[in-house]
This record gives C-alpha cells, sequence and structure tokens, in this order.
C-alpha cells in the first residue's frame, strides 16, 4: 500500500532536512577551525599513532624483521633518491632525527609487541617530542575571538612601539643628522617568503623625495651596521614620492642557488623570469621581446666567472621549447671555450673569421626580411587591404623564427670595424625584422663596445649586471633608471662559504633595484634531453680576405654578394686545433717557464700573449698542467707549483 504524506508533514521534513544541513555545515566548520587551529598539534600526535599502528600491524601479521629492516631501507633510499632528482623535495624529505627513532621502534614492536610497557614508553616520548611544537605554537591554540582587523592594528601599533628596528630608525636614520631626518617607519609587515625572511616598513618622509630615500640605502645600512644586500629601499606600491618602503633582512632568498627545472618563458607578453630575488618577493625578469614591436637587446656584463653563461644557458632551454620560434646562434671569438657546454644544443661560430662571415650572413638576411616584410598584405580594422607590416609581432610571424645572436667576449669582436658596425644596425634596425643582439662582456667601456652608438643601443634595451670590480659599470648602464651595487658584491656572501655566482641587478621585465640570482643548470645534457637542437638557414656569402673595414656613414665596400641557393650550415662542429705529442711537450715546457719567470703567475690572456700559442692550444695545455698538478689556479692566474723544476 502506497505511504502518502500530507503538504504538513512534507514542510516538517524540509525543515528538519535543511536544520540537519545546517548542523552539517556548522560542524564542519567547527571541525576545519579546529584543524587548522591546532594544526601544529596535530602533526606530532597522528604522527606518532601512524607508527604505533603499523608497529602493532607488523607484530600481528607476524612479519619477519629483516623484512622490516629491509623495507625501511628501500623507503631511505627511495626518498633519498627523490631528494637528488627533485630539488622542491629536499627540504620535505630532509632527514629528522624522529624518523631515526620511527625507525629503531618499528623492528623493535615487530619482534616484541607494541602492547605493555613498550607502548607506554613510546608515547611518553612522543608526548614530550610534541612539547616543543605545541608551546612554539601556543597562540595560534589560544588565539582570542577578535575581529582580525582591530586586532592586526592593535598588535601593529605595540610591536611597532617595542621594536628595536623602529627604535634605531628613530634614534640613528631619523635624527637631526640622520640620512632621513624626522621620517617615520609605519605599516610593520613581518614575512617569510621564498626562502627570504625579513620586516617591511613604509617610510613616511619629511622633506624628503623617494629617490633621495633611495640613494640613501648605504648610510643606512651603516646605522644598522649591516651588510647592503639586507636592507632595501623601493618606490612604494602606491607611487607616492613623500614615502618609500624599506626591507630589512634576516635571511636571504638567494644564498642557495636555485635549479631551473621548467620552462618559464612567456609566449604571450614576451617575459623571461632568470631567477629570484634575494629579499623571495618574486623573480627577476628579461624583456625578450614586446609584442607588436620585436625583439630587444640583451646586454650581461660581469667579471670572469660570475655566472654571464647561466642566463644564456636558461635562454637554449627556454628557447628550445618554442618549437623553431625562437633561436639563439652563440658567437665565441674564443674559439668556443666561454661556454663549451652549450654549443651542442645550439648553432654557433667560434672564431673571429666564422663569426665574420656570420655577421655579414645576417646583414643579408636583415634586408632580405626587410624587403619581404615590406610587401606583406593585410587588412585593417576597416576593411581595407593595406601592404607592408612596420614590425615584426611575435616569434614565429610570417614564418620567420626570431633570431637571438648572443656575442660573447664582445669587445674582441667590437675592435673590428666592420663588425661592430654590422651590430650597429642590427641593434637599430633588426626589431622591425625578427634579430637582436645579446651582447656578454666583463666591461662596458666605450672603446671596448664599438662606440658610444652600440653602447647606447646595448643599454636601451634589458642590462643585467653581475659582481663587477668597477663602480662606475652600474652608472654607465643603468643610468638613472636604477639605484644598483654590482661593484658590493662579494665573491662570498657575508658569513659564509656560498659563492655569489649568478647574483646580479637585472633592468628589464622588472626593475627592482634589488639583487638577483640567476637558475643554475648544472647539466645541459640533462634539460635537453629529447630536444631538437635549434638551426637556422642563412644566405651563403664570401668575405674576401682584404676586404676594407666598412664604415658607419655608409662609405666603404659593398655587402658582399648573396648565392640564393646555398645556405650555411650552422650545426658544423668547431675546428679545434690539434698538436703532435712532442708539440705537445714542447707547448708544456714553455708554459712552465713563462710561469717560473712570471712568480706570482699569469692570467689566461697573458700566457696567450706571452706564449705566441693559439687561444685554445694555450687553454688547453694549462689547464692539462692543472690536472697534472704541475701547476694551479689562483683567482683568474696560473701559478706553476712549488715543486716543479724548470730547464
Amino acid at each position: 500500500m502506497a505511504r502518502h504524506t500530507t503538504p504538513d508533514k512534507q514542510l516538517d521534513q524540509q525543515q528538519e532536512d535543511e536544520q540537519t544541513e545546517a548542523l552539517a555545515k556548522a560542524a564542519a566548520a567547527v571541525t576545519r577551525k579546529a584543524m587548522f587551529r591546532y594544526r601544529h598539534a596535530i602533526a606530532p600526535h597522528a604522527t606518532a599513532l601512524g607508527v604505533w599502528g603499523a608497529g602493532m600491524a607488523l607484530h600481528l601479521a607476524e612479519v619477519p624483521v629483516w623484512q622490516v629492516l629491509a623495507g625501511e631501507a628501500a623507503a631511505y633510499a627511495a626518498a633519498a633518491t627523490v631528494r637528488a632528482l627533485i630539488p622542491a623535495t629536499r627540504k620535505p624529505l630532509s632527514f629528522r632525527w624522529w624518523q631515526a627513532g620511527a625507525g629503531a621502534w618499528l623492528p623493535a614492536a615487530d619482534v616484541l609487541g607494541a602492547f605493555g610497557a613498550m607502548q607506554s614508553l613510546y608515547f611518553a616520548a612522543a608526548g614530550l617530542w610534541t612539547v616543543p611544537y605545541v608551546w612554539r605554537n601556543r597562540d595560534y591554540i589560544v588565539r582570542p575571538e577578535k575581529k582580525r582587523r582591530a586586532l592586526g592594528a592593535a598588535q601593529a601599533k605595540e610591536l611597532e612601539a617595542a621594536d628595536p628596528i623602529v627604535i634605531r630608525w628613530a634614534q640613528k636614520t631619523a635624527g637631526k643628522k640622520g640620512a632621513l631626518a624626522d621620517s617615520k617607519l609605519t605599516n610593520r609587515e613581518e614575512f617569510v617568503r621564498g626562502g627570504a625572511e625579513g620586516t617591511r616598513y613604509r617610510i613616511v618622509l619629511d622633506g624628503q623625495t623617494t629617490e633621495g630615500a633611495m640613494l640613501a640605502r648605504k648610510r643606512i645600512c651603516s646605522d644598522f651596521g649591516v651588510a647592503i644586500n639586507f636592507v632595501h629601499v623601493e618606490e612604494p606600491d602606491d607611487g607616492a614620492q613623500n614615502a618609500a618602503t624599506v626591507t630589512f633582512l634576516k635571511r636571504l632568498a638567494v644564498v642557495e642557488s636555485e635549479l631551473w627545472t621548467e620552462p618559464l618563458l612567456d609566449m604571450e607578453t614576451g617575459i623571461l623570469p632568470v631567477g629570484p630575488f634575494e629579499d623571495g618577493w618574486g623573480d627577476a625578469a628579461l624583456q625578450v621581446w614586446e609584442p607588436g614591436s620585436g625583439p630587444l637587446p640583451v646586454g650581461i656584463f660581469g667579471a670572469m666567472r660570475t655566472g654571464k653563461s647561466s642566463i644564456l644557458k636558461i635562454a637554449a632551454a627556454e628557447f628550445a621549447r618554442t618549437e623553431g620560434r625562437i633561436v639563439l646562434d652563440y658567437l665565441d671569438p674564443q674559439d668556443g671555450q666561454s661556454c663549451p657546454s652549450l654549443l651542442p644544443y645550439v648553432p654557433h661560430a667560434l672564431g673571429i673569421d666564422a663569426i665574420r662571415e656570420r655577421l655579414y650572413a645576417y646583414q643579408a638576411e636583415m634586408q632580405r626580411r626587410r624587403a619581404l616584410l615590406s610587401q606583406i598584405e593585410w587588412t585593417d580594422e576597416d576593411g581595407v587591404t593595406q601592404r607592408g607590416v612596420q614590425s615584426y609581432d611575435h616569434p614565429g610571424v610570417h614564418g620567420m623564427p626570431m633570431l637571438v645572436i648572443a656575442i660573447d667576449e664582445f669587445h674582441l669582436v667590437a675592435r673590428h670595424e666592420d663588425l661592430a658596425t654590422i651590430v650597429h644596425d642590427i641593434l637599430a634596425e633588426g626589431s622591425k625584422c625578427g634579430m637582436t643582439v645579446w651582447t656578454l662582456d666583463q666591461n662596458v667601456y666605450v672603446a671596448g663596445m664599438g662606440g658610444g652608438d652600440v653602447l647606447a643601443l646595448v643599454t636601451s634595451g634589458n642590462i643585467v649586471v653581475l659582481r663587477v670590480s668597477d663602480r662606475r659599470i652600474a652608472s654607465a648602464t643603468f643610468g638613472e633608471r636604477m639605484t644598483a651595487y654590482p661593484h658590493l658584491i662579494k665573491i662570498h656572501f657575508p658569513g659564509t662559504q656560498n659563492k655569489t655566482k649568478g647574483c646580479g641587478y637585472l633592468l628589464g621585465a622588472t626593475d627592482r633595484p634589488v639583487m638577483m640570482r640567476a637558475r643554475h643548470i648544472p647539466k645541459m645534457g640533462a634539460v635537453m634531453r629529447g630536444m631538437p637542437a635549434m638551426t637556422v638557414k642563412l644566405p651563403k656569402i664570401t668575405v674576401a680576405d682584404d676586404a676594407e673595414p666598412a664604415r658607419r656613414k655608409g662609405k666603404g665596400r659593398r655587402a658582399p654578394a648573396i648565392a640564393a641557393a646555398d645556405v650555411v650550415d650552422l650545426d658544423a662542429a668547431a675546428q679545434m686545433p690539434s698538436l703532435a705529442q712532442a708539440d705537445v711537450a714542447a707547448a708544456q715546457e714553455t708554459v712552465l717557464s713563462l710561469l717560473a719567470d712570471a712568480g706570482q703567475g699569469l692570467t689566461g690572456p697573458e700566457l696567450v700573449a706571452q706564449s705566441g700559442l693559439p687561444l685554445p692550444v694555450a687553454f688547453r695545455v694549462a689547464g692539462a698542467l692543472v690536472e697534472q698538478g704541475r701547476a694551479r689556479r689562483t683567482g683568474d692566474q696560473y701559478v706553476i707549483a712549488e715543486k716543479e723544476q724548470v730547464a
């Protein structure tokens, strides 16, 4: 017989269901709140209970103790493998003392059982283990039920009044003779972000400007007795010119080098993150190209072994994943010694002769692209057909890849007037055709950059300045656009033995006056595995050996003729000089004699100049002597070993 309900009963049932649902939601909310509030105390108790349960299960299942030990060894080995392969898991999977305790307790519980005295001792130890966690996070457990905004304001006022940074600021920096007299610190904000830890404030200025506050950074560091890395002064988010933002760091985010693990290039905006800032607030980034405009030049400067090639490796790994839309061509006048790990994966030209041929080919390619783009037809928003495009919109447009010509040791190329002229023309006009130049060098002196015109074009794009020895390099590159201190970067981080390789300042898609550190690629083969080698086809040209240098104002010889049917293979292996065994021995004796006469040692360029050996041969011989223990490296110099005797 069917069961019928009246409308009144249906209404009562609906109300009862709604009450049940409301109670369930309230219970869930209370549970979530309790889980969040007591989360620091729940984790150790849950771990202790889980380990105890595992031991009891092993005992009841009569698992042989050797199997338990083998399982633990396999688990530890697996964790170690994952930590080695995936850097992001190193901290979560790091070995801790309670893991050792659990590993020792499980075999004992498997043999003796988890009940009785053993159980009591285990839970007593686990309870003592949780005490520090509970005490350390007691504020989360006894947090009063107040409105967060009111509580935050009250706490901020109390903290600022007792804050030693605020007190010292008022006494020193804001004093009558201080760097920022009568200024105040407000809006205190503690943070732990991206591996960095510190406190941020808003500076309320009295009679000073934001620019003046940024220039006072060194004096602020002096007031607080810290290195330049631990204080940052920047423009506030609202852009007010009577205020600034200051950050005091306790821990830097860049002390440990971060590995490149995934592509980060944004193909819509052209922004390429390079590495984290030292305060942990985001990444420094290059503007590789501007949508609707074209690629931008990049200048990378720094002393020897400061990590200039790290940025090239990042670019190669990123561009290889663009399916041929961006190509990095590497030009090295030092025959490939500057960054040999890059050569198997990118087209390259080694030595001045090969670079000259390549740059003339790029000059012809720019002319070809310009003629092609001027004939392209397109329809505007009014439906009218137009001919010719003014700019290179995005990588791969019109079937033309974006060409990035990276020239290492640029001063060796710029000393040749015809090559400096071609580089100048590509920097000035190549962006419209999808071509640009990345320059890498140790300095930015006008003479070494092929003249002031070339330097001005290089510094109009992206600038990366790593550790340098001359404080004038920052002003020659960044100018008034950014206040930076690359000359104050030390070889090691203050108080540590960690090297600062890859650390510097970047002006591009980001322009924060905060030191960053480029991500590291220890093995190019690992990140390029499975990636197709980058290739590009250029018109084949012939450059006469006795060619007159081209003149920047149009005078001089014409560009070489183009053979339209031929192309240059940019993937050909580099031809390195080879020596017979007798010649190697003679070269080694020559180098050893020069080192013995020098006393304090010789740098690589000095060794090449005095020995008369080809550059790659001289470096190869010197490296072999170091491997044999007959010489050693001290900074940038080769020094003869004390035990070595030279005839």
